[in-house]
């Protein structure tokens, strides 16, 4: 038996790809964008940091200069993408004061499905899935404290340990995994 797909589905998926593609290029855009402004930025009228690389097992650490410019602000980029999609996502911000930067927006779908092309709700044949990025985030630490002279001022000296974080940053759909048993 030779079976066809009918071309209102073949469109659909066509649709859908299309869609998913998309996102995902304008979302890598605004990601590298981002960093490199971030990067230009800093580098014109920066401050020294010390920053500590912890590597391997044993935790050795490694002190490098980092250009970090406090005036800068991130800003949020809210993109209309998110309510176009057919997984309509919406963002909620993680505020850390120790963390670079401080505040990080993390995107939460907002249906469990798909939306059908024509707007008629949802479609259980492709479920919607977050699509995540792991990125570098910098936490700031207390200077372990040394030897203090008597009568001296205490000052607080941080270190800034590079880290990963894993934020959402929108969704997409996708074909339900079935296992077979």
């Amino acid at each position: 038996m030779h079976h066809t797909s009918c071309p209102s589905h073949r469109h659909y998926k066509a649709a859908t790809r299309s869609a998913v593609n998309t996102t995902m290029l304008l979302l890598l855009r605004a990601v590298l964008l981002l960093g490199l402004a971030a990067l230009l930025h800093a580098d014109r009228n920066g401050k020294f940091v010390s920053v500590k690389l912890r590597q391997g097992v044993r935790r050795r650490s490694k002190t490098v200069r980092l250009m970090l410019d406090a005036s800068v602000h991130p800003q949020t980029l809210r993109s209309p993408i998110a309510s176009m999609s057919l997984t309509p996502w919406t963002y909620r911000d993680s505020l850390m004061e120790s963390r670079l930067p401080q505040r990080i927006s993390h995107a939460q779908c907002l249906t469990s499905g798909c939306l059908s092309l024509q707007g008629e709700g949802e479609d259980s044949v492709l479920e919607a899935k977050p699509i995540q990025y792991q990125t570098l985030v910098l936490h700031r630490v207390p200077r372990r404290r040394r030897n203090m002279r008597k009568g001296s001022k205490a000052k607080r000296k941080y270190d800034f340990t590079l880290g990963t974080e894993v934020i959402t940053v929108g969704c997409t759909c996708v074909r339900p995994s079935v296992l077979s048993q």
